[in-house]
């Protein structure tokens, strides 16, 4: 999950101006829901506009800084949606109850900016560019054996209010890491 949440914001950093508005009716999580019955563990979050924003006006007032910043990040948004499951053991879901999510984000408006399999790991990170040329919205869906992951966070935003949104309303926290490519240059490597 790390190295999936790691790719995420690298390559949202290097592609951030790369990617039509979409619906959250759009994602079906209706085939994801039923998984929720036989995962040990399953997280559900599901915010549309009214509810992410009743959410936002929870956490403090405008004279605090977090809470203000928090506010104006999720501002555009139109939702946000979390799915989360763990398994006891490997099978208890296949690559069916996610290939109908998987083929919506082959549609041509989302760009598909990551895809890392790793033996039997695999993740993949989407972006849907506005006509305006902004980050409309953000997909990720990971696999593993005994888990299943996917988020989507629908509506405009730039990456320093996607970074805000970290830890926050059900969104996993990303940490950026900058990397100097200038000593592995120097040495060769």
């Amino acid at each position: 999950m790390k190295k999936m949440l790691r790719a995420l914001i690298s390559a949202t950093v290097v592609l951030f101006g790369l990617v039509p508005a979409l619906a959250a009716q759009d994602f079906d999580f209706k085939t994801l829901d039923k998984l929720a019955a036989s995962a040990k563990s399953a997280t559900n979050v599901t915010l549309n506009g009214f509810l992410l924003q009743l959410a936002v006006g929870a956490l403090g007032s405008d004279n605090d800084k977090d809470a203000a910043s928090l506010k104006s990040a999720v501002s555009r948004l139109k939702g946000i949606y979390v799915r989360a499951y763990e398994f006891d053991k490997t099978g208890q879901y296949s690559e069916s109850d996610v290939a109908p999510l998987r083929a919506m984000l082959k549609q041509p408006r989302w760009q598909a900016v990551v895809d890392v399999r790793e033996e039997k790991e695999w993740t993949q990170v989407y972006l849907l560019q506005t006509t305006d040329n902004k980050l409309g919205g953000l997909a990720v869906v990971s696999t593993e054996p005994t888990a299943l992951t996917v988020v989507y966070v629908d509506g405009e935003m730039n990456l320093d209010e996607l970074m805000k949104l970290t830890g926050s309303l059900g969104i996993p926290h990303l940490k950026v890491t900058k990397t100097d490519n200038s000593k592995s240059k120097k040495s060769g490597k």
